[in-house]
């Protein structure tokens, strides 16, 4: 009978990152969503589910606004985080009041193909017209 092959280590680590990072955002006191070389979600950490209120959501895996000029500026933030390495910001309004999406690319090496974690979305209310932590 032949033993049973362990699992492969790359996925495992991958996911242990991603993990790990969303615990750093936690524990720094950011609302963080993570995202895939997708753009899809992998982690929507309590902070940022608490900001979304009725400006975000997720839908397909994807981050949504809720308003279309503010999807359709978050999808291109997004993108441009994923293809360029380039940051940038999107204002949100809501029942729950203004704030921002801070959409970051995360350092990574583009051939590694277990590295999930491209590019994360960082959201703050806005308080005197600029971002604030929660």
């Amino acid at each position: 009978r032949e033993a049973a092959k362990p699992p492969p280590l790359g996925p495992l680590l991958a996911g242990a990152r991603a993990r790990g990072v969303a615990d750093g955002f936690a524990w720094l006191g950011l609302a963080a969503i993570l995202l895939d070389d997708r753009g899809e979600a992998l982690h929507v950490n309590p902070g940022a589910i608490e900001l979304m209120a009725d400006s975000l959501y997720i839908e397909g895996d994807r981050l949504r606004a809720r308003d279309r000029d503010a999807d359709q500026a978050l999808a291109e933030a997004i993108e441009a985080a994923l293809t360029q390495d380039l940051a940038g910001n999107v204002r949100l309004a809501g029942r729950g009041g203004e704030m921002w999406a801070h959409v970051a690319p995360m350092p990574a090496d583009p051939d590694d193909p277990y590295q999930l974690l491209r590019a994360v979305a960082l959201l703050s209310r806005v308080r005197n017209g600029q971002p604030a932590r929660h």
